[in-house]
């Protein structure tokens, strides 16, 4: 199978222009060009593994839920595209190993990768969704899932039918299908691997972001933690959600013009803005709502959680982020490992 280029999209029309600066194909420039913005990413504080794994896992600090934006986002923002090229011109991209599942009489794929020595110790299974008009290909290659936690857990880019997934307005599954489309992956590699099946993760972009909360709204006994980055959360995703704690984690950009933080209608469809969608988790994981945390962990990014939840959850507003996999404050993959490998059903 072909690769496509590493752009993630949300819609049809994001398929020809630019959704965010972070998004665009690097092209090399100049050396002295190159060499002035990794320096003055590096100056401000923006290396890769900045704010790489906040915990959050219990509230901490008093600061506003609200802190202003800083003047650097629009700047570091323009700079994300080079830093996130550079760091994947170095990166190595390894061969793809599709799998085939039968779901329902239905033959889907989804990249599998298998740590090394894998049967000497269970290993948790980590999902990755990525966005409308996503190869699994591509979503691999942008999420950097592999290189994080390759070594850790059995990692799987899953290939959604028409490159989108259930719940959202241009789906071609019904709700449900899917989430019967990641039983049965789970179910099959079980049987394949040495799976710890109380260690299922999901992780997702956009439409993808979707699907992984959506997981955590249908299927809260088969995952034990969800991230979604830059989420697509259309009302068919968070709707009629089954009573059990998933440990959540959201990060969004202020500054996304795609799926915007504060919600809105796309494709004709209304979705949940950032803070509404992080606010349903939290009622689902019996936070205490009266109390919200913010913490001010960076100069670029704000986290907030309430007191008292029964699962980790957390919100994380990127004020330099776009419509994209976040490649700074936070490292989206940094961050969504170290969130979800300390997750566990009981």
């Amino acid at each position: 199978m072909q690769n496509s280029t590493t752009r993630s999209t949300h819609g049809p029309a994001a398929a020809t222009h630019t959704d965010s600066a972070a998004t665009r194909p690097f092209t090399r420039r100049p050396s002295r060009l190159r060499k002035f913005t990794v320096s003055l990413a590096v100056a401000l504080g923006l290396g890769a593994g900045t704010l790489a794994g906040p915990a959050l896992d219990t509230a901490a600090g008093t600061d506003s839920a609200t802190p202003q934006a800083s003047a650097a986002p629009n700047l570091i923002g323009s700079l994300s595209g080079s830093i996130s090229g550079i760091t994947g011109s170095l990166s190595p991209r390894p061969g793809n190993n599709y799998q085939s599942f039968n779901v329902k009489g239905k033959t889907r794929t989804a990249i599998v990768d298998v740590p090394v020595n894998s049967a000497k110790r269970k290993k948790p299974i980590l999902f990755m969704f990525g966005g409308y008009g996503d190869t699994a290909a591509n979503a691999k290659r942008y999420s950097r899932l592999n290189a994080i936690a390759g070594r850790s857990a059995i990692i799987v880019h899953p290939e959604g039918i028409g490159r989108a997934w259930e719940g959202a307005p241009y789906s071609k599954t019904r709700r449900g299908e899917d989430v019967a489309f990641v039983r049965e992956m789970v179910r099959s590699l079980s049987k394949r691997y040495n799976v710890d099946t109380h260690r299922v993760y999901a992780a997702g972009m956009s439409n993808g972001g979707g699907m992984a909360m959506n997981l955590a709204c249908q299927a809260p006994d088969l995952v034990a933690g969800v991230v979604s980055v830059s989420g697509a959360y259309y009302d068919a995703t968070l709707n009629n959600c089954r009573g059990r704690n998933v440990p959540t984690m959201l990060i969004h950009g202020a500054h996304d013009d795609v799926v915007r933080y504060g919600g809105g209608v796309r494709h004709g469809m209304h979705y949940y803005g950032a803070r509404s969608a992080f606010d349903n988790a939290a009622r689902r994981n019996s936070c205490n709502m009266r109390t919200l945390h913010g913490v001010r962990a960076h100069a670029l990014t704000a986290g907030f959680t309430y007191d008292g939840c029964r699962a980790s959850t957390v919100l994380w507003r990127a004020y330099a982020g776009g419509h994209n996999w976040n490649a700074f404050a936070p490292d989206a993959p940094q961050a969504a490992w170290h969130f979800l490998s300390r997750q566990r059903h009981a």
